[in-house]
């Protein structure tokens, strides 16, 4: 399902937006960089604009999950760390990672 919203835009959003539509800008790049898509030389405003949204959707999701994991991780005791270290050993058959065994 597709939903066109009105979007304010100030004058750096429209400058970066015109900048975007030449294929070797700078941000056209980063952009393409970002979402591992290169858009057509022809790509309507509407197309870019949905890249851009697509890239900050994909860096916010990347963002909370750094956060998420550092958090998980400072909550971690030396019980954890322990059992984590030997579950990895374990998992990858080593046998000094067993314990009572």
């Amino acid at each position: 399902m597709s939903v066109r919203k009105s979007v304010p835009m100030g004058p750096e959003d429209i400058t970066t937006l015109k900048r975007m539509h030449a294929s070797e800008s700078p941000e056209r790049q980063a952009l393409a960089q970002l979402t591992g898509h290169e858009l057509n030389d022809s790509a309507s405003d509407a197309e870019i604009l949905s890249a851009l949204i697509r890239a900050g959707r994909e860096a916010v999701t990347e963002r909370m999950a750094a956060t998420g994991y550092a958090a998980w991780a400072a909550e971690m005791d030396d019980e954890d760390r322990a059992y984590r270290r030997a579950r990895r050993g374990w998992d990858r058959g080593d046998e000094a990672g067993r314990t009572g065994e």
